[in-house]
């Protein structure tokens, strides 16, 4: 009995392995497109695993050529197709760059790292403000899957950032729409509002972000709503402190206001940091202007509080050395100068 079913066994197995190889030898026959793609994607995975090792080590030439292969037999690998746009733009071949970058946005569309560096170079490279606004807005209005598991995994974070720096992309793009059309053009003040929108709709999403704060700021000045400007710079600058554009561009807000004593002040904070980062000419021209505040504040009758006052340009570039990241003079390691670039008049703009 126990021959019997050892042989029964023997017929089974001989049996299964024959229609299985008849169902293979079928299924090449009427899957056959399947197989070729297959295959095409093997070889296509192989020159990407090749194109990734010569791009980390910046071979950027043999990456190219990899990545190239593994589109012609995979066109669909999104990745290659990214990190072929981002040799690119490296190359400032802007064109390819873009080519490279809806390929790999036709196949996934909800790519949004690829999509925002598309935005970037469509805005920044080539001034094609419109298709920029439009890859953003993509951005801005997906829905994509998000998952939060602790300690484990959590893209929510980084939909959020990535939501938040394509409304600060997409305000940058309406601005230089308002740039491209001229100044005080209804046209232009037109899209200085939309960059304004879009600048705080990213403040929902970016928190205490200086490049953000700053550009609403310069947009509030370019737009001559002087009181949001004011605070929006004082916000930058708490952020930031050791920006010199900052200061400048709120001093020059302030000398505008006719507020020539805090104007003194943020000039002599810029000349400070332009000399810290030994940039002559703009120094030179930056005391040029505070020579002309102090005129002004004189002409006030205020000549005591220049008299008076703690001039910080005094502090030469000797005097000042970075520790741990902050500014602070070197012959008083507990003066953080930092907080002396902070902005310190912002009460003065606020429940105007």
């Amino acid at each position: 009995m126990g021959f019997i079913i050892k042989l029964l066994k023997l017929k089974i197995t001989k049996v299964l392995i024959f229609l299985l190889t008849v169902a293979f030898i079928a299924s090449l026959y009427f899957c056959r497109d399947w197989y070729i793609t297959q295959y095409h994607k093997a070889i296509g995975f192989y020159y990407v695993s090749k194109g990734d090792k010569a791009y980390k080590k910046e071979k950027y030439q043999k990456a190219i050529d990899f990545y190239k292969i593994a589109l012609k037999h995979y066109p669909g690998h999104s990745n290659a197709s990214c990190n072929l746009g981002n040799i690119y733009v490296s190359f400032e071949n802007y064109y390819e760059a873009v080519n490279a970058y809806e390929n790999a946005l036709k196949y996934s569309p909800n790519y949004m790292v690829c999509r925002m560096d598309l935005g970037i170079i469509l805005a920044e490279k080539m001034a094609d403000y419109d298709k920029a606004i439009q890859e953003y807005g993509k951005i801005v209005n997906s829905n994509p899957f998000t998952i939060n598991i602790p300690f484990i995994f959590d893209n929510k974070k980084s939909t959020t950032a990535n939501r938040g720096i394509a409304y600060y992309n997409m305000g940058l793009a309406y601005r230089g729409k308002a740039v491209y059309m001229g100044e005080d053009t209804l046209t232009s003040v037109k899209y200085l509002k939309k960059a304004k929108e879009s600048y705080l709709k990213a403040e929902k999403y970016l928190k205490n972000n200086f490049d953000n704060t700053y550009n609403l700021a310069f947009t509030y000045h370019l737009l001559g709503d002087y009181n949001n400007a004011a605070l929006k710079y004082c916000d930058a600058i708490n952020i930031k402190p050791d920006v010199y554009e900052a200061h400048y561009n709120f001093a020059l807000l302030l000398r505008s206001m006719n507020m020539n004593q805090e104007a003194l002040e943020e000039f002599e904070k810029t000349t400070m940091l332009l000399d810290y980062y030994s940039n002559d000419d703009k120094t030179k021209y930056v005391f040029g202007i505070i020579t002309e505040i102090k005129r002004r504040i004189i002409n006030e009758g205020k000549y005591d509080y220049l008299k008076e006052r703690i001039d910080i340009t005094s502090l030469g570039k000797d005097e000042i050395t970075y520790s741990k990241g902050k500014v602070v003079a070197s012959k008083q390691k507990e003066f953080k100068m930092n907080e002396l670039l902070k902005c310190n008049c912002r009460s003065k703009f606020e429940n105007k």
